[in-house]
């Protein structure tokens, strides 16, 4: 579920008329053209709601990444109506998904030493949702995580590719 949340807070924004030059999920803002916007889940937390099923509660962080331009007055006026946007295009939007609406928590300037070295001012947008996870047997539980192992997680030192490839159906 953290995924399809991922992707559609992105869809959301890019298809919102979110002029922007790169946008991810991602975690870290170096290398890139901006402005930039990336999206990670940062946190999550459980509460049993039964035998069976608990709500996991995750926080979902959007951060916006800009150039400076001008001085700090003209910079800071350009990104608020921005971050603006941001948190008008998703607040209270469950985007087609089993969750709670997307409720935004904080926003806070991110922008660290290298960032600022760079010319880049970064500001962090929090939304909090949440969804039902039920247990399951075993064998659907290893299946995602040898999905999760053999597909995604590559090797540091590898060229990145996946080394291996199959058509996958979950019932």
């Amino acid at each position: 579920m953290l995924v399809n949340i991922e992707n559609a807070i992105i869809d959301r924004l890019e298809t919102g008329g979110l002029s922007v030059r790169d946008i991810d999920i991602k975690k870290g803002a170096r290398g890139l053209i901006y402005p930039a916007i990336f999206v990670s889940t940062t946190a999550g937390e459980y509460k049993k709601l039964g035998q069976v099923k608990y709500k996991c509660s995750p926080t979902i962080a959007v951060v916006a990444v800009f150039k400076h331009r001008g001085g700090e007055k003209e910079r800071r006026h350009g990104v608020y109506p921005i971050l603006e946007g941001i948190v008008l295009r998703l607040m209270l939007q469950d985007m087609g998904l089993e969750i709670t609406p997307l409720v935004p928590v904080r926003f806070r300037n991110v922008t660290d030493k290298a960032l600022g070295e760079k010319g880049l001012m970064a500001y962090q947008i929090d939304f909090k949702t949440s969804f039902t996870v039920t247990r399951v047997d075993d064998e659907v539980a290893v299946d995602l995580l040898k999905v999760g192992l053999e597909y995604y997680l590559q090797d540091p030192v590898d060229d990145g590719v996946a080394d291996a490839e199959d058509l996958i159906e979950f019932s």
